[in-house]
């Protein structure tokens, strides 16, 4: 395996992955915000949270999960376990597209709805307009349950996850890992679910501003 080679070289822009605040170098700011916190975390938790759509980027998001008439879940207990494993299915795709194995099944945003949707899109758009890759895997420390609200039209379940990302790193063109130095090892993000057990999506996800994990 070739060895990454670090440098000093690193990007004029600051990041807080914790606190969902950063600069980017003017080369790689966009127009409009969105924001794709994890998504960007997992991009060896460097780049920003603040992302803008570049014109004609983005297809049409799928739809939300469709309304249920008749109860999804027979419990919290059942619902949050399946969300889990979405979200556990979701992070292996997204450490399988950075890493180039599970080919088309490596798909992140099959898991995807709404904002969280249309923030990984941008990411994956931020990353190839600035030739940078992702190297490494993410591992799901811990998956605590939040909110469960079953009783509506769509369930939604609100779950807080633990991710290690010390494994992941930037890469750039030439090979170089530049991963500022300082990045945190782990993040902290509470996770937004929709959906039946056979619809089940993740639409949104934000940083846990001051969390430890």
């Amino acid at each position: 395996m070739k060895e990454r080679r670090r440098t000093p070289r690193r990007y004029t822009g600051s990041t807080s992955v914790c606190s969902g605040r950063s600069t980017m170098p003017d080369g790689m700011r966009m127009q409009r915000t969105r924001p794709s916190v994890r998504a960007l975390a997992l991009a060896a938790g460097v780049l920003t949270v603040a992302l803008g759509c570049l014109t004609g980027c983005a297809p049409t998001p799928a739809s939300s999960p469709t309304p249920t008439s008749t109860p999804a879940f027979a419990s919290e207990e059942e619902a949050f376990a399946a969300a889990e494993e979405v979200y556990r299915a979701y992070n292996d795709a997204v450490n399988a597209r950075a890493n180039g194995t599970g080919g088309a099944e490596a798909d992140p945003q099959q898991y995807l709805t709404g904002l969280a949707l249309e923030g990984d899109i941008d990411t994956q758009n931020l990353l190839a307009s600035g030739d940078l890759q992702v190297s490494g895997d993410a591992a799901i420390v811990t998956f605590a349950a939040e909110t469960a609200d079953l009783d509506g039209d769509t369930p939604t379940m609100t779950g807080i996850v633990c991710i290690d990302v010390s494994d992941v790193s930037l890469i750039d063109r030439s090979g170089v890992d530049v991963t500022p130095l300082g990045r945190e090892d782990k993040i902290t993000q509470r996770v937004v679910f929709l959906g039946a057990e056979d619809s089940l999506r993740i639409s949104n996800e934000s940083a846990v501003d001051g969390s430890t994990c």
